[in-house]
């Protein structure tokens, strides 16, 4: 029996002991894909993601026996002097320039992963390089997706392991496949040098067993023999291990770990001069932006396809993180070096020495991470930081040059999406689970707070929540924000020759088959359909027609109710409607005269809620409104209140999801901000900026891409370019709390107070007593429960997050004739307040005259990126803005929302 199987029967012999039921899932079936984008968030309430159960944590792997060789194949981009010489008779460029390249495609097996790397003396921005990868199956390829490449991730830059550092991208499975290729190109720099495709075979173990985690010490290996390389390297004076020896006795318990042997390490391909040893000040949460439906079994290898990636394509002397998490809650070690170590990684650039990293395996901008997961986080976190005395409550931990919490994500260290939004919104929770596992720090008599750090989700998408009283009749509300609204980066669907054209424009469906096809007009007159492909693509001109003469084309719909959709124009200063017919064509109607000094027609659709389709007019100043009649007329044109100066391009489309038509309006500065439809002929405040076209032309909104909200189109240079909605909002519906806060003179989003995993809401009531009402992560609330009295002389109550560093919620608020106090959470309510020694943090950035203002709110960042952000109200319109907070400072304000006004409390 081998050593790992003894142990294997001891602790199930321990576990039964205990009485604990351990139920281990079932491997499900399937294979790593990219195709994962359409996964939905894991819905904890149902315990469902995507339709599919959330893995249970397992307690055993299939493991390989042995050692495990992995393979890399380098396949070569641009060459090493710069430029495409020497890659004669293996070149693999398709179509290459200096900014950009194509591979051709190359064969790959199951479970393989790719990547791309460069030579280390070119230092590109994550916004210069863009790269992408696509797969092969029988005779289909699959659509263009990214490659995730941030500079951010590596060796600290003056290391030694750095020296021999690549940059690149994150790997990326492919699964089961025949093909692959990639695409890699620059916005205005050259191709760097020697840039290079690398396909990752994480090679087949000879034979694999089920096994426990390793059981073991710092180290000792997993046939039980103890090797010294883990302490050649620690520091002389040993002051390490006293370090270690003395808060052996404040430590909590270690969580099985499966050993790298066990994920099949090949220990021969690592450069074994290179470990180092630092401090440990905190750690950092990251995920490897894989698939996330790969089976159990085959955990061992997407490990292994990491490693030899980190070592044979980036240069790193061993994988980058100290210890890696999968699917089903199973931790594994990372970095080799002990465990129980300092060890020293390559995970999140210019930390590396003072902190430890755990990887989710998986992709958690697109997926919510299960909940055995967030506890495995926990209990690593309690564990390793306990070792270093470090509570991971701690909300004030210096860490190389900057101050942290103890638990961080990676994007709190650099401009990086790492881990991912989903995962990043749970820190608190894996904050939870870490402190219910750590020593209680002891209560002072007076204590230093940290900053304020809200927490106010309700709901269940991952980003912050008004709670509000409805003024007519007390009702709680929730009213959900998405993450504003903004749009994603260029995709190029057009490569050449879209400089040559008059005028371009999208259109709904002309060709009869229900997707959104693209109109021409060249300098000649001839006018072209291209029917379009349905995934932001356009085939070939399917129909011509002469045009001369005619200017401002648009697009707008169905205007005669014969359930075909028309074309309007300008023609000799005359309002020209093209009328499709059943045959493919246009009849032509000159109506209306007096349009010589409009700028732009637009298509919005049905702006006023009558079913018909309308017109908009634009000149330098004004808009107009033309309603339609739905038989190919329209009403005399009649102003839309607003101002309109300083803009230069509108957009119709519905592209925040509400049935209604908007508009997004470009000012001279590029800036593109959203007006929001009312259905009325009229338009809400200007939300944004959304984002920044300044180089765009022609630009028109259609659904193209996916998604509730339509999406922009236009040329930028010589290139068709779709710039995808992200979906994302300002202020949502309403949701019906289901209880009552009439009698309450203070509303707070509290957070988790009651440490379920869900955000709840305390009030008070006009008696000085103090509510809560726990959440259950749906935006409902439970109904209430009184926590105590004698808070009425309380002024300014405000709840602030975790500030004393227990991992609870606290509030803050000043008692009559007494000075600032902190009321510490204690899981089901609020302890006795302590005075706060030297305040707190004034906002910074803020107007120091908030007098304006009937709210002044802090909540957690809007975006799910960087600092905190306050939203305030305007007590005389009733409308809502953000200030977004940065490192230094808050930005300028940007509209939330208006019509505000019919609530009088809010948290």
């Amino acid at each position: 029996m081998r050593p790992l199987q003894a142990r294997l029967v001891t602790l199930c012999q321990q576990v039964l002991a205990l009485g604990v039921v351990l139920v281990v899932l079932t491997p499900a079936s399937g294979v790593v894909s990219l195709d994962i984008v359409g996964e939905r968030p894991v819905d904890r309430s149902s315990g469902t993601a995507g339709g599919q159960s959330v893995p249970a944590e397992l307690v055993s792997a299939t493991v390989p026996t042995s050692a495990v060789e992995p393979t890399v194949t380098e396949v070569p981009l641009t060459g090493s002097s710069g430029g495409f010489a020497g890659l004669r008779g293996r070149t693999v460029a398709g179509g290459a320039t200096a900014a950009r390249v194509v591979s051709t495609p190359q064969a790959v097996t199951d479970l393989s992963a790719v990547g791309v790397t460069w030579d280390g003396g070119a230092q590109l921005e994550d916004d210069q390089i863009s790269l992408r990868v696509r797969t092969r199956t029988g005779e289909e390829w699959s659509a263009w997706q990214d490659l995730e490449y941030h500079d951010e991730h590596g060796p600290d830059p003056d290391s030694a392991e750095a020296a021999s550092a690549r940059p690149g991208t994150e790997p990326t499975f492919v699964g089961d496949v025949d093909d692959v290729q990639v695409q890699a190109t620059t916005d205005g720099v050259a191709l760097p040098d020697d840039l290079s495709l690398a396909i990752v075979d994480p090679g087949q173990a000879r034979a694999s067993e089920t096994e426990a985690p390793a059981d073991r010490s710092s180290g000792e290996d997993t046939d039980g023999s103890y090797d010294a390389e883990y302490d050649a390297d620690a520091g002389a004076d040993g002051s390490d291990d006293l370090v270690l020896q003395a808060a052996r006795a404040r430590t909590v318990a270690q969580p099985t770990i499966f050993s790298r042997a066990q994920w099949g390490a090949d220990e021969s391909i690592r450069n074994k001069g290179s470990l180092r040893y630092g401090t440990i000040s905190g750690g950092f949460v990251h995920h490897t932006v894989n698939a996330n439906n790969y089976t159990e079994a085959q955990v061992p290898a997407l490990i292994r396809s990491i490693y030899a990636y980190h070592v044979k394509s980036r240069g790193w002397s061993d994988i980058g993180y100290n210890f890696l998490v999968d699917r089903f809650g199973r931790i594994w070690e990372g970095r080799y070096g002990g465990i129980d170590k300092p060890v020293v990684g390559a995970h999140t650039l210019n930390y590396n020495d003072y902190s430890f990293a755990m990887s989710a395996i998986g992709n958690f901008d697109v997926v919510q991470p299960p909940d055995v997961m967030l506890r495995a986080y926990g209990q690593l976190f309690a564990w390793k930081l306990s070792l270093h005395g470090v509570n991971p409550a701690s909300t004030n931990q210096r860490i190389g040059r900057g101050t942290f919490p103890a638990i961080n994500g990676h994007r709190d260290a650099g401009s990086t999406a790492c881990p991912g939004r989903y995962l990043y919104a749970q820190l608190p929770l894996i904050r939870t689970y870490a402190t219910q596992a750590a020593p209680v720090t002891p209560t002072v008599q007076a204590v230093a707070v940290s900053a304020p750090n809200p927490q106010n989700n309700l709901d269940a998408s991952p980003y912050p929540d008004l709670v509000v009283r409805r003024a007519s009749d007390g009702r709680g509300l929730v009213l959900p924000t998405g993450g504003l609204t903004s749009f994603q980066e260029r995709i190029v669907v057009g490569k050449r020759g879209w400089d040559k054209p008059a005028e371009v424009l999208v259109s709904p469906d002309l060709t009869g088959d229900q997707l959104a096809d693209l109109v021409t007009l060249d300098r000649s007159g001839v006018a072209r359909i291209r029917a379009g492909k349905g995934n932001g693509k356009f085939g070939k001109t399917t129909r011509k027609m002469s045009l001369r003469r005619y200017s401002l084309i648009t697009a707008v719909g169905d205007i005669d109710g014969d359930g075909r959709n028309d074309l309007v124009a300008r023609f000799k200063g005359r309002l020209t409607t093209l009328t499709a017919t059943g045959r493919g064509g246009f009849d032509r109607d000159v109506t209306r005269k007096g349009y010589g000094n409009y700028r732009q027609i637009i298509g919005p659709g049905d702006v006023n809620g009558d079913g018909r389709a309308d017109l908009l007019l634009r000149t330098k100043n004004r808009l107009f409104l033309q309603t339609g009649y739905g038989t190919g007329r329209f009403a005399p044109p009649v102003r839309v209140a607003g101002s309109w100066s300083g803009v230069n391009r509108m957009v119709a489309g519905d592209f925040n999801g509400d049935g209604r038509s908007d508009i997004v309006a470009r000012s001279s500065s590029g800036k593109m901000m959203l007006l929001p439809g009312r259905g009325d002929g009229t338009y809400g405040a200007a939300l944004g900026p959304a984002t920044n076209l300044k180089s765009m032309r022609w630009i028109t909104g259609v659904n193209l891409v996916g998604g509730p909200g339509a999406d922009l189109i236009g040329a930028a240079g010589k290139q068709l370019v779709v710039v995808a909605n992200r979906d994302t909002f300002e202020l949502g519906a309403p949701i019906d709390t289901g209880v009552s806060f009439a009698g309450m003179d203070r509303i707070l989003n509290a957070g988790d107070v009651t440490q379920d995993g869900f955000g709840d809401v305390v009030t008070r009531d006009g008696s000085g007593r103090l509510w809560l009402f726990a959440g259950n992560g749906t935006g409902a609330l439970a109904a209430g429960r009184v926590l105590g009295s004698g808070w009425g002389p309380v002024e300014g109550l405000t709840a602030v997050g975790d500030v004393t560093g227990d991992g609870k919620p606290d509030l803050v608020g000043t008692p009559a004739g007494g000075r600032l106090t902190v009321w510490t959470g204690t899981g089901s309510g609020f302890g006795a307040g302590v005075p706060v020694k030297g305040g707190l943090p004034r906002p910074a950035g803020l107007p120091s005259d908030l007098s304006a203002f009937d709210w002044v709110l802090g909540v957690q960042a809007m975006t799910l990126k960087g600092p905190g952000d306050y939203i305030v109200r305007d007590r005389a319109s009733g409308v809502a803005y953000v200030y977004g907070g940065r490192k230094a400072g808050v930005s300028s304000p940007r509209v939330l929302g208006e019509g505000l006004g019919a609530f009088d409390l809010a948290g």
